[in-house]
């Protein structure tokens, strides 16, 4: 028997395997024949990468002569018009992914070579947290300012936090989230700095880092309180002067330390003599149907 020939059901698993990469790196795969291209065509494009020159060219006409009077020496007038386009950008694209019936993950990530800096306001970051149909947003913060901005929001007093915090002050114990990693480290961006910061609060806190770390971790076991079906729940932060990376588990009430590189939810090595004490609970671990 020829793989065209197999159930349709078998060669949607088989190409799912393969993966959408496989057929953005060469569309020639794409061709193979009729039968072939319908499901490489729905593999290849199940993953949507754009960048934001990529997004510009989708979205817009060209737009080179009306930047041109922008260049400044200094260069900020030019980066405050590109961060204002890519957002308007942005708010179009979430316009359309709310009208999506299928898609579920979006990710926005900044690429790693550019400088920290604030590159996505606020009422876009609200206007994809109001896209009903997805299922998993992660959005890279590193350098946005989450406090609301006079001059960005036009003073309305919009928080993030309030709408990620929605569904769960919206539900009582059946919170369909099985996945939660909060990064406080910012080592990310210098690692061989060994002064590297972490997150703060957006407003003054007197207890400092300390602080913030007790409260996440206190607000994240209320949280898994909330949670269907968890399955990870983790608060990462690094450990001075050596930036290593540390994860306390929620769910485990252990901290563990991550090797440099490691994903953020890998097992990691447990630090015996830092294990938090906690109160005995009951956690559902299957994943929620």
């Amino acid at each position: 028997m020829s793989l065209l020939q197999l159930p349709p059901e078998t060669l949607i698993q088989i190409f799912d395997y393969v993966g959408s990469y496989y057929f953005r790196s060469d569309l020639s795969r794409l061709t193979v024949c009729k039968q072939w291209s319908k499901f490489a065509h729905t593999t290849c494009f199940r993953d949507f990468y754009v960048t934001q020159k990529t997004l510009r060219r989708l979205l817009s006409s060209p737009y080179v002569e009306s930047s041109l009077p922008l260049v400044k020496d200094s260069g900020r007038a030019v980066r405050a018009a590109w961060t204002t386009e890519l957002n308007n950008d942005l708010l179009y694209l979430a316009t359309i992914i709310k009208q999506s019936r299928k898609l579920r993950i979006l990710r926005i990530l900044r690429i790693q070579a550019t400088k920290r800096r604030d590159y996505l306001f606020l009422s876009t970051i609200r206007a994809f947290l109001s896209a009903s149909n997805l299922t998993s947003i992660k959005l890279d913060l590193c350098g946005t300012r989450l406090i609301p901005h006079q001059s960005q929001e036009h003073g309305e007093g919009f928080h993030v936090c309030t709408s990620i915090a929605a569904p769960y002050y919206a539900t009582t114990t059946n919170l369909r989230l099985n996945e939660m990693l909060i990064n406080l480290s910012l080592s990310n961006e210098s690692p061989l700095t060994t002064s590297a910061a972490h997150a703060t609060c957006c407003g003054s806190s007197p207890g400092g880092f300390l602080q913030l770390k007790a409260d996440m971790e206190k607000q994240a076991q209320d949280l898994v309180a909330q949670m269907a079906a968890p399955k990870i729940v983790r608060i990462l932060t690094h450990a001075l002067p050596s930036i290593e990376m540390r994860a306390f588990d929620v769910l485990t009430g252990r901290n563990v330390t991550l090797s440099e590189g490691a994903e953020w939810d890998d097992d990691g090595e447990a630090i015996e003599d830092e294990v938090h004490r906690r109160l005995p609970r009951a956690v559902v671990v299957a994943r929620a149907g």
